[in-house]
Formats: structure tokens, sequence, C-alpha cells
């Protein structure tokens, strides 16, 4: 231990001339070169990496390693120097501290421009630009054993008119950090954990997570959406470039929707968290696919937006993991589908959770009588089960039985005439809802007129939006009462 960090000082220390200090961006390992400014930065926890080994062989093709590890790469402009100078010193300080240079080329051994030099220079850089700086070419392959593990590096080093770019990456072996996702097994209706692994959310953000399941650390909420029974389709298959798939599951019930956005990891680590998380909860993976298995750029980006709570996933759809699982519960089955895309070294989390439940067909009033006893007692009767998508008025088929019920209630009560009141719950502006329902009043007479029997003139519409609630809209049941039509006696115009 002390040898490597006698040997640690002494790289410092040949790399920095006695009047500079290092600055806090350059990698613990390397200092840069004396007068070398940082042109570009990338730091990732836990990422997977190609790192070059070597130049193109007589085919064109790149050597290179397949690692995971924590990633760190830098672009350094160095003016008024050559790369040979710049490549000896660093040549000489992997030595002095024990790295062992596996490859080393210098100029054109390195390749030329149209033989595999400039894929050489890229596969360092990674996102940085390397532009003209390819001439003079000289590469350094090393790994170096210490106290925390296996170090790799790679070194290109070019210049041009009398300047240099240094691209420097380096990969440190590290274990993966797990337990970083926390989990609620009570919301199942399992015996609660003892403790929960890794949860240090705020408690505003424990009220923003799902129940079921908390954000990734240090990670911010974007935005969110929360839907009672809607349908929605999640894909388990890759898209085509129409974002279509006929592997999928078309699934009805609450939907909550979160968008997440975490700095500074890689989307392997968050992804394989996530994975330790629904394991933990019991839950059966219906499929999972890894970087390219998602498909090219177009049906990755297709797959992001998917889950996104407003189709937006911009630029993170880089390195995409994809999984969705599921298991039954008391009251149903869930669903959870997480997207996991990076760009430029942060990450975006598309997380969907769908609970399942049938039509509220428990709520429907299928006895006419029924319906006339109560507006007989009171002037009106409540209906439920005629349904509406979120947002729209057209009444949809599954309504059919409540419609034949007030129809049934008309035909055999030719002396009544209706207001049929449209009601909301407390969800969104009131204005809008107030709208909203007077809209549907509306499509419920239009539908009545136009299938059944009934004639306009015993119907009137009217909505009162969320102002006459029969519940609380604090909990899901309450405000599945509120959303509802009622039957108001109305005096006839000839009384």
């Amino acid at each position: 231990m002390f040898m490597f960090f006698r040997m640690l000082g002494l790289l410092t220390l040949c790399l920095l001339s006695p009047l500079v200090i290092a600055d806090a961006q350059d990698h613990p390992l390397l200092s840069r070169y004396p007068g070398a400014e940082i042109k570009s930065q990338l730091y990732t926890e836990y990422e997977k990496v190609s790192l070059p080994t070597g130049p193109a062989d007589a085919e064109g093709n790149l050597s290179g390693e397949a690692l995971v590890g924590n990633l760190s790469r830098i672009t350094y402009e160095i003016e008024g120097v050559s790369t040979f100078k710049v490549f000896e010193n660093y040549r000489k300080a992997l030595k002095i501290v024990g790295a062992k240079l596996l490859t080393v080329c210098e100029l054109d051994q390195c390749g030329g421009k149209n033989t595999g030099l400039l894929d050489l220079a890229s596969a360092v850089a990674g996102d940085s630009y390397v532009g003209n700086y390819y001439r003079k070419p000289y590469f350094i392959h090393a790994k170096l054993d210490s106290a925390k593990g296996l170090v790799n590096l790679s070194l290109f080093i070019g210049g041009f008119e009398g300047d240099v770019w240094l691209h420097q990456v380096v990969v440190e072996d590290v274990p993966l950090e797990n337990g970083l996702v926390a989990v609620a097994e009570d919301y199942l209706e399992k015996k609660p954990a003892a403790t929960t692994l890794g949860d240090r959310r705020t408690a505003e953000e424990k009220q923003q997570d799902h129940p079921m399941i908390a954000r990734y650390p240090e990670t911010r909420l974007l935005r969110s959406r929360n839907v009672e029974y809607e349908k929605m389709t999640i894909a388990i298959g890759v898209l085509n470039s129409e974002g279509e798939t006929s592997k999928k599951l078309d699934l009805v019930g609450d939907i909550r929707q979160y968008s997440y956005e975490a700095k500074n990891v890689s989307t392997l680590k968050i992804y394989r968290n996530y994975l330790e998380a629904i394991k933990m909860l019991g839950f059966s993976l219906e499929y999972t696919c890894e970087l390219d298995e998602c498909g090219d750029e177009s049906a990755s980006l297709a797959l992001a937006e998917s889950l996104a709570v407003d189709r937006d996933v911009e630029n993170y759809y880089r390195a995409p993991y994809y999984l969705v699982a599921s298991r039954g519960t008391g009251h149903g089955r869930i669903v959870i589908a997480v997207y996991f895309g990076g760009f430029e070294g942060d990450v975006w989390i598309q997380q969907a959770v769908v609970e399942e439940r049938g039509a509220e067909t428990d709520l429907v009033r299928v006895d006419s009588d029924q319906l006339y006893q109560e507006i007989q007692q009171s002037g009106k009767a409540l209906v439920y089960g005629i349904y509406f998508d979120t947002d729209s008025t057209t009444v949809k088929p599954e309504s059919a039985d409540a419609l034949k019920t007030i129809s049934d209630l008309l035909e055999s009560h030719p002396e009544l005439e209706l207001y049929v009141v449209g009601h909301t719950d407390d969800t969104g502006e009131g204005s809008y809802n107030l709208s909203l329902s007077s809209r549907r009043a509306a499509s419920v007479v239009k539908a009545l007129e136009m299938d059944y029997p009934v004639t306009g003139n015993r119907l009137e519409p009217a909505g009162v939006g969320p102002y006459a609630p029969v519940a609380g809209n604090e909990s899901a049941e309450g405000r599945r009462l509120n959303r509802r039509v009622e039957l108001v006696r109305r005096l006839s115009n000839e009384d």
C-alpha cells in the first residue's frame, strides 16, 4: 500500500512543473501536462466501454477490450509543444508508477489518415472532437494494479500547427454498488421489511414518487402524470420504424408515469439497481433489452417516448436499457416498465406503473325501477358506468348497459322529463372540468337520441364539473364516485 502511494506521488511530480498546481478537474491518477487546458471532460460511474488497445490491423479492424467500471475521459490542449515531448513525459511517468505498457505505437506505426488512424483517435476521444489533431501521432495502452483495483488507460497524442491535443481515457475496475433503489414491500400486502435499503429521499421526494418503488438516489423528478382507469400499451419487443410492435401488453388500469434525471452515472448502473429492486418485490420479468438489443437509434427513441410523460426525451436515448415486469396482487396485476437512456454522462429514466383493474361495473345501476324510485323520493338518481377517454367527450362502447337502463326508464315512464347532469372529480382546473362536464352531458343526450327510442325534448344536458361532489376527492374511491351522471327530474314545459 505504501509503495503504491509513493509511486503515485512520483507520477504526479513527474507530470507537474514546480510552478503549476494540478486542477481539481484532472483525474486523480494523472495530472495535466504543464500549461495544458481541458477541452472536454466526462466522468461516469460504472459504465460499459470498449477501450482501444492498439492501432488498426491490415484489414482496418481496430483492437479493443470490453470493460465495465468508472469511466473518465479528458481531452487536453497544449500549445507550443511537440507530440513527441508530451508522449515521452507520459511514458516515463507511467513506467515510474509501475504501469504495464501493453501497447505503444509511434508515428507511422499508429496508421495513416485512411488506414485506421482516425478510428484510433476517435475511439480514445469518445464524443470529443478530434479535428485535425491526428498528425505525428503517439498512442499508449497501459494497465496498473492498485489497492483500489485494476486501472486501464489509453492515451492518444496528436498535433496540428505546433499544438497538441491529448485524449485520455481511464477505466477503473470497481464492483457494482447494489441496493440503491429502495422498495416498499408492504405496498404489495407483504410483511414490511425491517429496513428500507438505500432510501435517501426527502419527505417531498417520497410524496412525489410511487409508493411502491423509490427513485434512484440523487435523481431529480422532471415531470409526472397520474391517470385513473386509462388504457396503456407497453412494448415487450423491438419497435419498428413507425414505433410499433406486435409484441406488447395492452393494459387498462390506474397509470402513474415519472420522468427522472440522474447525473454522472451510467444507464447500466441504474438499470441493474432497478432489476435488483424488482427482484426484491417479487416481480417476474416480462421483457428486457440492453444496448443494441433495443434496436437502432430510431427504435430506441420510440421506445423511450412510449413511456415518457409528454413523449419528450430530447437526446436521452443513447446506451439504452429497458425492462418490463409484473406480479399479481389481491387487487389485480401490477405492471412496471422502465426505460434508461443516457447522454453526455447523464441519464433520464422513464418509468410507468400500471395497476390493472376491470371496468367499474360494480357502480352501474342496471335496474330502471330503482332509478325511478330514487327520482320519486329525492328528485334525482345517480348513474355510473358511462365512460369517456381522458379529456374526451365521446361516449365509449362500454357505456351501453348504463345508456340502456336510462332508455328503459324513459320508455317505462313516458311522463318523465329529465336534466342529464355531468359531474367530474376535482383533479385539474375547475373551469375546464365545468366545460368538460357540460360537453359530456350533451354527448350522453345525443347518444340516447341516436341509438335508443328517446326523443330530444325529454332530455336537457347540463354540467356542474367538480362543484357537487358526493364523496371526498382525496382518495381514488372518492374520485370514482364523483365522476358520474345524475338524472334530475325537471318540470314539464306544460306544467
